[in-house]
C-alpha cells in the first residue's frame, strides 16, 4: 500500500488533498488499545497539508494537519519504546486476507498485522515553530 488515500474512510480526505499522499513520516501523539475488540487505534500529524481547503478551514493561520488510523482484529501486537518527539516512518503493506502496519524510529517500534485498517477524518490546526515535527 503506497498512498493514505487508498484506506478504507479516505473519501473527505481524498477531497482536500488534490494529490495521493503517500504513507511514510507522521508524527505520533496517541496510541490507543483495546483489548475487548481487539483494536488498535493511532492518532498522528503527517507532513503534508492539504491544498483544498473547505470555507471553514480558510484563512485560519492553520499548518498541520492531524489524521488516524484505526486497526480491527490486530493479531502479532508488537511495541518498543513509544519516545515522544520523534518522526516516525509508517509501512502498511497487503499480505492475503490482513495488512501488516509497521512505525519505526531509531529508538522505537509500533508493529502488527491488522484484518481491517480504516482512516479516521482529517483535522487541522497551527502548530508552533517549536512543536514542529517536520522541519
Amino acid at each position: 500500500m503506497k498512498y493514505w488515500n487508498e484506506l478504507d474512510g479516505s473519501i473527505f480526505f481524498s477531497k482536500i488533498f488534490s494529490l495521493p499522499i503517500k504513507i511514510g513520516k507522521i508524527a505520533l501523539f496517541s496510541l490507543r488499545i483495546e483489548n475487548d475488540q481487539p483494536c488498535v487505534g493511532l492518532g498522528f500529524d503527517i507532513p503534508e497539508f492539504p491544498d483544498k481547503l473547505p470555507e471553514k478551514w480558510k484563512n485560519k493561520g492553520y499548518n498541520t494537519c492531524r489524521i488516524g488510523i484505526t486497526c480491527n482484529e490486530i493479531e502479532d501486537l508488537k511495541i518498543q519504546n513509544i519516545p515522544i518527539h520523534k518522526e516516525f516512518l509508517v509501512t502498511i503493506e497487503k499480505q492475503n486476507n490482513h495488512f501488516k502496519f509497521k512505525a519505526t524510529n531509531d529508538s522505537a517500534l509500533i508493529e502488527f498485522k491488522a484484518k481491517f485498517i480504516s482512516l479516521s477524518d482529517p483535522n487541522v490546526y497551527i502548530n508552533g515553530p517549536d512543536d514542529y515535527f517536520f522541519k
